[in-house]
């Protein structure tokens, strides 16, 4: 059987035969909704609750994601939010990877180029000073 072939109901069907099933199309959104997932899973990366209350109403919060689409291809810019102390060249590093990685895995998106901005360097919760009234 050829290289190029599925068994269907014990025959040999050519793979052109899938290719005229249809296509699969993703939207923008749900690719930006999947980025945004991975890059707050990657240690380091501050999360929407480090956003302020009226960053997080205005979704100005972080991640924010950038794209450039043609067909399947894709460049994708993230901006991030730092949590102290983490390495900013560890964590855009594992951004960028993990971002490209589940793309891939998840949307069948291939992904040219995944730039990684740090905007912001937040302190975790526990670190922060309390206010005190006096």
């Amino acid at each position: 059987m050829p290289d190029d072939a599925a068994v269907r109901d014990g025959a040999a069907v050519p793979d052109d035969a899938a290719a005229g099933r249809g296509s699969l199309t993703i939207a923008d959104r749900a690719l930006t909704a999947i980025t945004r997932q991975v890059a707050q899973e990657v240690p380091g990366v501050a999360s929407q609750e480090h956003a302020g209350t009226v960053e997080r109403t205005l979704g100005r919060g972080f991640p924010r994601v950038f794209w450039r689409r043609a067909g399947d291809h894709a460049s994708v810019g993230v901006e991030i939010a730092l949590l102290w102390p983490a390495s900013a060249a560890h964590v855009t590093t594992a951004v960028q990877d993990a971002v490209a990685r589940e793309l891939e895995r998840q949307a069948g998106q291939q992904v040219g180029r995944v730039d990684v901005r740090v905007r912001d360097v937040v302190r975790p919760a526990a670190a922060r000073p309390v206010a005190r009234v006096r």
